[in-house]
């Protein structure tokens, strides 16, 4: 759910509520930024990955965003070894104002989920 909230940045430019679909688009961009596409697992590196996803989500996010929202990213990566994996948030907010929304991308070598959460202040 996308909230009816316009603001005006210091050009004096409209901002609105990014969509879930547009939010979703920010993660992927993050993901596809720090992995490419033949990337393998390499546990030393893990942290660095996340830190690139995180960063780059975080920045488009807040440049895309009202300036009364806070911005929450999350990411897991864990190697691909064929073994399920389950992952759950749950919160409490507005929901006609807030959103979530998450990315998954996979490969042979790894599972990487991101998860963003916009909230109203």
């Amino acid at each position: 759910m996308s909230a009816e909230y316009h603001s005006s940045n210091e050009k004096g430019e409209m901002r609105t509520m990014p969509s879930t679909d547009e939010v979703k688009k920010y993660l992927k961009s993050a993901v596809e930024m720090a992995v490419t596409g033949g990337e393998e697992y390499v546990h030393s590196k893990v942290h660095e990955l996340q830190k690139n996803i995180n960063d780059y989500a975080l920045k488009r996010l807040s440049a895309a965003i009202p300036p009364n929202y806070k911005v929450i990213v999350t990411c897991m990566i864990v190697q691909n070894t064929g073994s399920g994996i389950h992952t759950a948030s749950t919160v409490r907010w507005q929901p006609d104002q807030d959103l979530t929304t998450s990315y998954i991308f996979h490969n042979d070598a790894m599972v990487v989920e991101v998860n963003a959460f916009l909230i109203s202040t």
